[in-house]
């Protein structure tokens, strides 16, 4: 079997959807409002010292908040959760501008302040490293500092190409 290259904005997302990486909540706060949406852009850069790195849209909410406080707090969807398609209703295809996705939603609250899902089966608190952000026109790549983190026994972590194909099939992919 050959390859087909193209540049066209399509093929080039369908090879896209071959990179393996999973489907978090990326939460922030600002003057006591929180916010929180879905991410799937996050990598973990270094253990020693332990650093990630997470790829936000500039037109989001989310980003505005951690780009004026320097924090932000990532959880770790688990795929056994069944509560995984309202998770990403809604943090993922509602504006935080317009809605307050926290009201009436199960969280926790970091030492800072920032909401956590408390069914997530990982939680990385993090401070934005200044120098290291990096502006990528459309998005902001925030290197962060892990701070704080925490687990819980059992689940696993849910893979954005298994929420494409089974949780919210048709869909080309999450509004992050």
């Amino acid at each position: 079997m050959t390859f087909t290259y193209a540049a066209e904005v399509q093929a080039v997302n369908q090879a896209l959807f071959q990179v393996t990486h999973g489907l978090y909540v990326l939460s922030a706060t600002l003057a006591d409002r929180k916010n929180g949406q879905c991410l799937d852009a996050l990598m973990q850069v270094t253990n020693a010292p332990p650093r990630i790195a997470i790829g936000v849209g500039k037109r989001s909410l989310t980003h505005e908040m951690i780009e004026q406080s320097g924090r932000f707090v990532v959880s770790v969807l688990d795929r056994t959760n069944s509560a995984c398609p309202e998770i990403i209703r809604r943090f993922g295809f509602q504006s935080g501008r317009d809605a307050d996705k926290f009201d009436g939603f199960a969280h926790k609250l970091t030492e800072n302040g920032i909401p956590y899902l408390p069914d997530a089966i990982a939680v990385f608190e993090c401070s934005v490293l200044r120098e290291k952000t990096t502006d990528l026109s459309t998005h902001s790549l925030f290197v962060g500092s892990v701070d704080r983190a925490g687990t819980r026994e059992g689940g696993e972590p849910l893979t954005y190409n298994e929420y494409r194909k089974s949780i919210r099939p048709g869909r080309s992919g999450a509004n992050g």
